[in-house]
């Protein structure tokens, strides 16, 4: 029967047919042929090119049986290595993933009339490891390869080399620490540790600056002789010491009793300060008067004070706040009567996670104890939700807005009226109060 017309309906349809995998039994290795079904197979057995090729098997089975069983290894061993690496795989995967292509050389054309041999072949040859399970044989990938092991090599030289350099480093920290701590000991000088300021959230600068202050203890004349940098009365860097060699031996008598009379000094100088202190301490108690007999007039204006103080302190939080208020952890209240047709308009809901500020991930709460309707989560912009203030006096609540925002606080008065409420913040002790909006219950 003569073929289709290249192009044609039937064509067409031959070429879908044979364009997917086709069953094994209807494929002929030394043809290269892939048959549809068993009468294709059985014509393609009596026709001549078959049987010129079968005349060549004929005459060298052993030879093309070899060669088709070592390019069905080096395949099967490529993709184990390019895919997988040396990684523990099933070995029936790695054969899924090799019979995937349509052109692949059949198992039933090799010398191992089983993937079981083929895997025990694998592991005795020392090409790979196998290990036999409940699930199946279980292959790893011996890597051999001379330019990655020694790329391996390498990098392990070089990890040891940076973790000997860091020693060495940290060790000439130390000894440069110690010269530093004797120098000042000899000086009669204190080494404090000055934290500096956090930089701000976009410098991202919380570093720690150690200084090193010398304390003067003692007169000019008496101090040994250093090198320095700077002004000798305020913070200083050290320089290394250069002693003379003549004057070394002269030089640590000298020390002695400077040290000596460094400490005698700094005695005396703290018994005047603390001489000072007390006297001043008397003159301010003799000059305050009691409170019982001050001024009622007076008692006024600080009341008046201390309140035109409480508005400048609300009016700074409030010119402090910012256009948003979510926070994590907190509860609120849905206001969106439009969202699933109500059915989440008054609900509770706990916070998350804040998305971009303005947006959270919140997870709705129960109705009531003895309903079991909550648990949906739901992503929400601010607008569709307020504060929750509760109903108890003494219950924790987070603050959202101001200078104070994230910090904790404990309710101590609610005033519905003006919808304010005093707080007691929890970290320093300080009474402030904010608006309604401006805090929520925590979770």
């Amino acid at each position: 029967m003569p073929k289709a017309e290249k192009g044609s309906a039937k064509d067409i349809a031959n070429r879908m047919k044979a364009k997917g995998l086709q069953k094994l039994k209807f494929y002929c290795q030394m043809c290269s042929k892939q048959c549809r079904d068993e009468n294709g197979f059985k014509c393609h057995l009596t026709s001549d090119s078959h049987l010129r090729n079968m005349k060549l098997f004929r005459d060298n089975a052993p030879g093309i049986m070899d060669n088709f069983s070592s390019e069905f290894e080096q395949v099967y061993v490529e993709t184990l290595r390019r895919r997988h690496g040396t990684q523990r795989m099933n070995a029936n995967n790695v054969y899924q993933e090799v019979i995937m292509d349509k052109n692949h050389v059949h198992m039933n054309s090799t010398k191992w009339a089983s993937l079981s041999d083929f895997v025990q072949y694998l592991g005795k040859k020392g090409i790979c490891v196998v290990e036999e399970t409940e699930r199946g044989w279980y292959v790893t990938y011996i890597e051999r390869d001379p330019a990655l092991l020694a790329r391996q090599e390498a990098l392990k030289k070089k990890a040891e080399a940076d973790q000997r350099e860091e020693q060495l480093a940290a060790e000439r920290r130390e000894v440069l620490r110690m010269e530093a701590a004797k120098a000042l000991d000899r000086a009669g000088g204190v080494m404090e540790r000055v934290a500096s300021e956090i930089g701000s959230r976009e410098s991202g600068d919380n570093k720690k600056m150690i200084e090193m202050k010398l304390v003067a203890t003692t007169s000019t004349a008496s101090q040994p002789k250093k090198k320095r940098r700077g002004n000798t009365g305020a913070k200083l860097s050290l320089v290394e010491e250069e002693d003379d060699d003549e004057s070394h031996h002269g030089e640590i008598k000298e020390n002695k009793l400077d040290d000596k009379l460094a400490i005698q000094e700094s005695d005396r100088y703290s018994n005047q300060r603390m001489k000072a202190d007390n006297t001043s301490s008397n003159s301010r108690r003799q000059h305050q008067e009691p409170p019982s007999k001050a001024n009622p007039d007076n008692a006024e204006k600080k009341d008046h004070t201390s309140s035109d103080k409480k508005k400048q302190i609300d009016d700074s939080d409030n010119q402090k706040k910012k256009d948003y208020w979510l926070y994590r952890d907190i509860i609120v209240r849905i206001i969106n009567k439009n969202l699933s047709n109500g059915q989440y308009y008054k609900r509770k809901a706990i916070v998350d996670k804040v998305i971009d500020k303005y947006e959270a991930r919140v997870e709705v709460l129960e109705s009531s104890r003895k309903a079991n309707d909550g648990g949906d989560i739901l992503r929400l912009d601010q607008d569709d939700l307020e504060t929750v203030i509760p109903k108890k006096l003494g219950e924790k609540v987070r603050i959202l807005v101001g200078k104070h925002r994230g910090k904790k606080a404990k309710v101590l008065r609610l005033t519905k009226e003006d919808y304010r409420a005093e707080l007691r913040l929890t970290d320093d002790d300080r009474v402030v109060t904010l608006d309604y909006e401006d805090f929520s219950m925590l979770a």
